[in-house]
């Protein structure tokens, strides 16, 4: 599944990547040219002001000495499109030269290609006068040789460079989509885990159902008490699923947001007085004694949420905590967070479990059987509501000793 992945993300990236650099590289090309050419133009144009604007040195700027290697040319014109010279002598043949006056009827930079080579050309009209008599037209002509060259030699190194992208883009793809799978295969490995597990955890409430069932129907003569005790587990097994199923529910909306946390102004310690209330008699019954001290809180949050998070809290103190045990339940406002403290005297934590304790059924070696109820998701779920409020949760437990668990809350609420 994920070598074709792979491979699909590979080509992918290798192809962006290609396209990028091959795009990076005919963008310098082309902006290459439009400066060289540019830069021409404007040679171009400042020997034609020169020419208008500085009659009185008329004499020396069309002096040959002063065009570099012959690049800059001059065309002049008599009447009739007659040749009358080019400056300097022998630049351009005659017969090239007669090329050139059909653009004598265009105004403005015009561009010609004769042969191998490559010119600009600008027209300038002579007024009338002895400066330059018998010529009426003079072409400023520029070869754009060196311009050609300058760019066939940057085509040759953008066209290796392309080749060299090929490879480059090769290994930039393999490497990106390794670390684009990466997530993936942890995102699926865990789905795994978590199909298998709640697998696993369905498997032996349905059984049990299953069993019972069969039971009560071998025996269609028994009364309902009689079968009381088959009709009890029955029901705690049903129960059991039921709850499973409302916190894979849950699970599954949190992963994919689509539950939303609602903000609202709350008293936290009434919520905490009230969960304290709800679980007093189902400690009283197994003689754990539960204390409360709680300063006033007001914070922003969901009411709803927050309640749940202290239920699978104080809930799972009380699993663990054995008879004549104690839990205490603090809260307390410090530096704009509320800090709650839930420590019981319960069976504790090894160490070993301790980093695993908010994955998804994980309950611990001496812990995960039947005889303490729980599906296993309560921690996960709690974990969830902590970050959706901003918060964070902090575990302290020795195995034997208790277990002390921090939670702290923003007063403000921050969107994470």
């Amino acid at each position: 599944m994920f070598k074709k992945t792979k491979h699909r993300l590979v080509i992918l990236n290798a192809l962006v990547f290609f396209i990028l650099q091959n795009a990076f590289g005919a963008m310098i090309y082309f902006y290459t040219q439009y400066s060289l050419y540019h830069q021409a133009d404007q040679t171009i144009l400042e020997k034609k002001n020169h020419l208008l604007h500085e009659k009185e040195k008329r004499e020396t700027q069309l002096n040959p000495e002063r065009e570099e290697n012959r690049r800059l040319v001059y065309l002049l014109w008599e009447n009739k499109n007659k040749l009358y010279n080019v400056i300097p002598k022998n630049s351009i043949s005659p017969i090239n030269a007669n090329r050139f006056s059909p653009l004598l009827n265009k105004n403005g930079l015009q561009s010609i290609t004769i042969g191998p080579e490559s010119y600009r050309i600008l027209k300038i009209a002579v007024s009338q006068g002895k400066e330059y008599s018998p010529v009426q037209n003079i072409q400023i002509v520029y070869n754009l040789k060196r311009e050609k060259e300058m760019l066939s030699h940057l085509l040759i190194v953008i066209g290796f460079g392309s080749l060299l992208s090929v490879f480059i883009a090769i290994l930039a793809g393999i490497y990106l989509a390794n670390k684009a799978l990466i997530p993936i295969k942890m995102s699926w490995e865990k789905q795994q885990q978590f199909v298998a597990d709640a697998s696993h955890e369905l498997r032996t409430p349905l059984s049990v159902m299953k069993l019972n069932l069969e039971h009560l129907f071998r025996h269609p003569d028994n009364s309902i008490e009689q079968e009381s005790e088959t009709i009890h587990q029955a029901i705690q097994e049903i129960n059991y699923v039921s709850k499973m199923t409302a916190d894979l529910l849950t699970l599954a909306r949190s992963d994919s947001n689509q539950l939303q946390i609602i903000q609202e102004s709350i008293q936290l310690d009434d919520i905490l007085h009230q969960v304290v209330k709800d679980f007093k008699t189902l400690a009283i019954s197994k003689s754990i004694h539960l204390t409360a001290d709680i300063h006033p809180i007001k914070m922003i949050g969901d009411n709803e949420r927050i309640k749940q998070l202290f239920v699978i809290v104080i809930d799972n103190a009380l699993k663990y905590t054995q008879e004549n045990g104690s839990i205490s339940v603090k809260g307390r406002v410090k530096n704009s967070r509320a800090i709650v403290d839930i420590i019981d005297t319960g069976i504790g934590i090894p160490k070993t479990d301790l980093p695993y304790i908010f994955d998804r059924y994980y309950r611990g070696d001496k812990s995960r059987n039947r005889h303490i109820e729980g599906t296993g998701l309560g921690l996960s779920i709690a974990s969830w509501i902590i970050k959706s409020h901003s918060g964070e949760i902090q575990i302290l437990s020795k195995e034997g000793e208790g277990t002390h668990v921090i939670v702290s809350l923003p007063l403000k609420y921050k969107n994470s």
